[in-house]
Order: C-alpha cells, then structure tokens, then sequence
C-alpha cells in the first residue's frame, strides 16, 4: 500500500488494483490519447493539454478509475473513507480529486507503461538496424 500527502492534507492510500481492472485504466488511457495529435507542429503544452482534458473528460477512462478507487482509501479530519461517488461532496476534500485521480491511474499503469517503453525502444532499435 501506498501512501501519499495531498494538497488539503488529506492521506491517500493507494492499494494496486487486480490486473484486469488495473489493465482496464491502461487500455481506456491508449484509447483516449490516440485523439491527440502528434503528427502536426502541435507544441508541447498544447499536447499536454489535450491529454488532461481527453483523461478528465473521458467517461471511460473516470469508470475505470473508479473501478480502481474501491481499493483506495481517502484519510482526512473526517476519518478515513474508501472512495465513493460521496468521497469528494465535501468542498475541501474536491481540492485533491484531480490529484487523487492521477495518484490512482499512475500507480495502476505504471507497470504496464514500463513493458510499452521497453517494446518501443526495441522496435525502434530494430527498424533502425534494418534501415542502415
């Protein structure tokens, strides 16, 4: 388990959820962020910004984020609380949602990205040898 200090205060405890939902997140992620495009002059902040509002935006990618919050629990002066649809009714708790979601979906794609990378460079590798 996980913990992290969010911006109000608040302790998140993160616990990874099971692989299928965990790969679930991963997926719904690639799929939102094929939209962004790459291919034109587009800068970097701009990009950027379309990821967060494909990942904010998406109903997708918040079910399976909620998927993976039944395994977290939110501790604030109120106690401690597994993450529900009521987690962030109170205002102060809503200051750490955007942080909790990215602490959430980082710690359940982490593993899967580190393969993705790893392939990639391989690939790249591999199509570089052939071209020279």
């Amino acid at each position: 388990m996980k913990e992290i200090k969010l911006p109000s205060g608040a302790v998140l405890k993160i616990t990874v959820s099971p692989f299928a939902d965990s790969k679930a997140l991963y997926q719904a992620i690639l799929e939102e962020f094929k939209k962004v495009d790459f291919k034109t002059s587009t800068d970097m902040e701009t990009a950027i910004k379309d990821m967060v509002c494909l990942g904010f935006s998406s109903k997708k990618i918040e079910q399976c984020l909620d998927v993976c919050f039944k395994r977290c629990i939110y501790s604030d002066s109120r106690g401690d609380f597994k993450i529900d649809a009521n987690t962030f009714e109170d205002e102060k708790a809503r200051e750490d949602y955007v942080s909790v979601c990215i602490a959430v979906a980082k710690e359940n794609i982490t593993p899967f990205l580190k393969g993705l990378f790893a392939e990639f460079q391989q690939s790249v590798s591999m199509i570089q040898s052939v071209q020279t």
